[in-house]
């Protein structure tokens, strides 16, 4: 994706990551780990690539540690335990990526409200769990990351930046009626994400992230959404962007201020920065004027193929006292 400038090595610092159980999230804990950083994950379960990573990195003496801690990111008591956890196994941690999200279940999702018989949301419980997970989980988990860095030791500074890296989506860039509670929280979480650029000068303090499209993962390969991504002979589309890409780029932003995309444009990567990864390219998505998704570059990636599926999912779900409790 062009040329990149290391100018804060990760080696020898520690890191949280949400969701790293599998997909992004596990790619971008293992090369942290690979890189000699030390990596707290949370997730409610470890896929088995993500278990032998935690094995292979548990017992060393030298190198870096991978831990995992169970975790519902939408419990803020979780949330919690696992800073907790990260400051007594490390004393201190230099890096939060509050990753995990889920795309919109039937068990949580506008199409299928709370009390209706795929919803699993309490009709009178005052919230979505998909919120909770997609965008206050990252919010919260940014104020704990702060609290953390404005009183370590040492605390946050010129030689001693810290990072937030979160995940968006190009979901943040469009409207797709099928998913609505999904689309809202990946635009909240881009309005965040520029709303705490000004901490990188104020407080040393670097609240960047990512806007991947679509990404060859579980989120995608093992849910209700699997439909969505078959092409008409029954197979799963060819085109995607891959963990790996993604992750590379939230590594990018811990380690380098700007990289180069396929075009030789310059791509900041400071705080603020909200950077879109499409199928082999990257480029910055601006807070005004923002073109589509894939515009000057590679479009691959973009579109699941049969978005018509999602289209019909969304319909079938809505009939006679549709939403009533």
């Amino acid at each position: 994706m062009g040329s990149l400038a290391v100018n804060r090595p990760v080696k020898g610092k520690s890191a949280i990551v949400t969701g790293a159980g599998s997909g992004i999230n596990f790619e971008f804990a293992k090369i942290l780990l690979n890189n000699g950083c030390n990596v707290l994950i949370g997730d409610v379960t470890l896929r088995p690539e993500a278990q032998k990573l935690v094995d292979s990195y548990s017992n060393t003496t030298d190198g870096p540690k991978a831990i995992y801690q169970k975790t519902d990111v939408s419990s803020w008591k979780d949330l919690h335990a696992l800073f907790r956890r990260a400051e007594d196994q490390f004393g201190t941690y230099d890096i939060v990526c509050p990753g995990a999200g889920i795309f919109e279940p039937p068990s949580s999702g506008f199409w299928h409200p709370p009390g209706s018989e795929k919803s699993k949301d309490d009709p009178f419980g005052d919230r979505y769990k998909s919120i909770d997970i997609d965008l206050v989980h990252p919010i919260r988990a940014t104020q704990l990351a702060m609290s953390h860095f404005m009183s370590s030791d040492p605390p946050a500074g010129p030689d001693n930046m810290k990072i937030v890296v979160h995940i968006s989506s190009i979901a943040s860039e469009m409207v797709f009626a099928p998913v609505p509670l999904y689309v809202a929280s990946k635009w909240g979480l881009r309005g965040f994400i520029y709303t705490m650029g000004e901490l990188e000068e104020t407080r040393h303090i670097r609240v960047a992230g990512v806007a991947p499209a679509i990404v060859r993962t579980p989120l995608w390969l093992e849910s209700e959404k699997r439909n969505m991504i078959l092409m008409e002979d029954g197979t799963v589309q060819s085109e995607w962007v891959t963990p790996v890409e993604v992750a590379e780029v939230m590594y990018n932003i811990c380690v380098a201020d700007e990289m180069t995309n396929s075009r030789g444009e310059a791509v900041s990567l400071k705080g603020g920065s909200l950077v879109e990864v499409v199928q082999s390219d990257v480029r910055d998505v601006p807070v005004y004027g923002n073109q589509p998704p894939g515009t000057g570059g590679d479009t691959r990636g973009l579109m699941m193929a049969n978005v018509t599926q999602a289209w019909k999912d969304m319909n079938d779900a809505v009939g006679p006292n549709w939403g009533r409790v």
